[in-house]
């Protein structure tokens, strides 16, 4: 399913390279958390009580105007860097665990204005993205585990998005925005490790983003 998801973002990335009225540069921090964990014994034995991390991110990508001016369509690229806190029980003590992750995601989805003036706009969105995980590594006791080469974790995610964001219009070729994103990969068994364990990574975002018009919208 990820391997057609990924032909389909790049046939959606080329065509928003080709009819892109605005590019857009996003930078902010997220936080990330392994939800409703269960392993192969269908148990959770992850403590999740533990302090969430913010990591920086970067986004970069294409943004057109549909012809209901309160919808756009976004394509992007994203670089997410995650350190996850949490630990296992062992009985009843809590073992402290630690994951460091990064991923490269394809991005795509729909942006639709609430409040839509001239000079500010609030939207909510949703996407979905193919993430790709490029490093891992996990700690505990002083013990270092490389995820990516040991193939203990996930290499690729379908994750869906959702968020708001406020936007405010500088110039007819300039509008800044901030955003708030909260996204959850579909739940499925780690096919590529031997546990058969099943997660969802679930992300909390907060970023500041640039919108540069590349080429004056219109309505079809």
């Amino acid at each position: 399913m990820n391997k057609n998801l990924f032909l389909i973002l790049n046939l959606v990335l080329f065509a928003s390279m080709l009819n892109a009225q605005k590019i857009y540069v996003e930078t902010g921090f997220e936080n990330a958390y392994f939800k409703g964990y269960l392993n192969n014994l269908g148990e959770n034995t992850l403590d999740l009580d533990y302090s969430k991390s913010q990591m920086p991110f970067l986004e970069t990508g294409f943004r057109f105007q549909l012809p209901n001016d309160r919808f756009s369509w976004n394509t992007g690229i994203s670089y997410n860097t995650y350190k996850i806190n949490t630990g296992f029980n062992s009985g009843k003590v809590s073992v402290p665990l630690t994951y460091e992750l990064a991923y490269v995601a394809l991005k795509s989805g729909i942006s639709f204005s609430f409040i839509n003036r001239r000079t500010f706009k609030m939207q909510a969105h949703v996407h979905l993205s193919a993430d790709w995980l490029t490093s891992g590594s996990s700690r505990y006791q002083n013990r270092i585990n490389n995820l990516y080469k040991e193939r203990t974790l996930d290499r690729n995610l379908l994750r869906y998005h959702r968020g708001l964001s406020a936007i405010y219009t500088i110039s007819k070729k300039t509008s800044i925005y901030i955003n708030y994103s909260i996204a959850d990969s579909f739940k499925e068994k780690n096919n590529g490790s031997n546990p058969e364990e099943k997660y969802s990574l679930h992300t909390n975002a907060y970023s500041f983003g640039i919108h540069f018009t590349v080429q004056p919208s219109y309505s079809i």
